[in-house]
């Protein structure tokens, strides 16, 4: 796996234990080793929060439940992100892994967050999506007390309700039109990074149009214009215009977007394309009705 370092728990906690947070007056401080390597300003509210420690707990914890198999530990500035992975899972023909991730900033630009998921190293793939099991919180006041409650029940069936919505959608269908729903949201004004988004993952739709399996069937001239077009001059998408893709495909892709994202961005994105669940239609239906 690219950028993982295979589990040694001596090796990490030993450069864990080199995170040092402190706050002197209204600054924090953050110091790997004896070096700072970022200073914040903070308000009186701002609670010190011991992360080292967090990140050993945790650790202790995945481990009675499962078997760690790579890590990978970022120390950057006063960001602090570790991803643990663990066992493997095929859905769909795509091999996954079981992972976790823990997230914390100690200059104010990321909440502290504890997240489940599934990662794909073969497609560059990570899944994040809603579970009991999380914790996203600032850094005030009662921060410390809600990181030690969550991940509590961590446990083999934390992973079921995402590899569910997966197994659900293979050998499924979703209508472009409904896609572009999903992607844009519903909120009168859609957001640019939203029609971003969608501009992204429709220009991967182009790549794939002429793969059968993928697509429903060959695209018209329109169609293929209609995918040149830039998200904020596609008003709708007409019924004559519309055409189905491959629902495992569009789930894939659009999520392959935000691989380099860290994994708050992830969980809001999986929720986001995880409603194809609910307008996925099966291919034995489109072929007996001839689409």
């Amino acid at each position: 796996m690219r950028g993982y370092t295979d589990y040694n728990k001596e090796q990490l906690f030993s450069i864990i234990d080199k995170i040092s947070i402190t706050k002197e007056g209204t600054q924090v401080i953050t110091r790997y080793g004896n070096r700072i390597i970022k200073v914040a300003n903070v308000s009186n509210r701002y609670e010190i929060f011991d992360i080292a420690k967090y990140l050993k707990d945790k650790i202790e914890l995945i481990e009675k439940n499962f078997e760690i198999s790579k890590y990978r530990l970022d120390i950057i500035g006063g960001k602090q992100y570790l991803q643990l992975i663990s066992d493997s899972i095929n859905v769909g023909g795509v091999d996954f892994h079981k992972s976790f991730y823990i997230l914390n900033s100690s200059d104010k630009s990321r909440r502290l967050s504890f997240n489940v998921g599934l990662y794909s190293d073969t497609h560059d793939l990570y899944v994040i999506g809603a579970s009991n099991t999380g914790l996203i919180k600032k850094h005030l006041k009662g921060v410390t007390q809600a990181a030690e409650v969550a991940s509590e029940g961590l446990n083999g069936e934390t992973f079921n309700e995402q590899i569910e919505a997966m197994e659900s959608i293979v050998g499924h269908k979703v209508a472009f039109s409904k896609l572009r729903q999903i992607i844009l949201g519903d909120a009168e004004e859609v957001p640019q990074i939203n029609h971003r988004k969608f501009d992204a993952f429709k220009n991967n739709v182009r790549y794939v149009a002429n793969k059968i399996e993928l697509v429903q069937s060959k695209l018209s001239t329109e169609q293929r214009n209609m995918l040149y077009t830039d998200s904020t001059k596609i008003k709708e998408v007409t019924r004559e215009l519309d055409f189905y893709v491959d629902a495992f495909w569009a789930f894939q892709t659009y999520l392959k977007i935000f691989n380099r994202q860290d994994s708050h961005i992830i969980k809001i994105e999986t929720e986001r394309i995880t409603k194809i669940t609910q307008c996925a239609v099966r291919n034995s239906i489109l072929e007996s009705l001839g689409i």
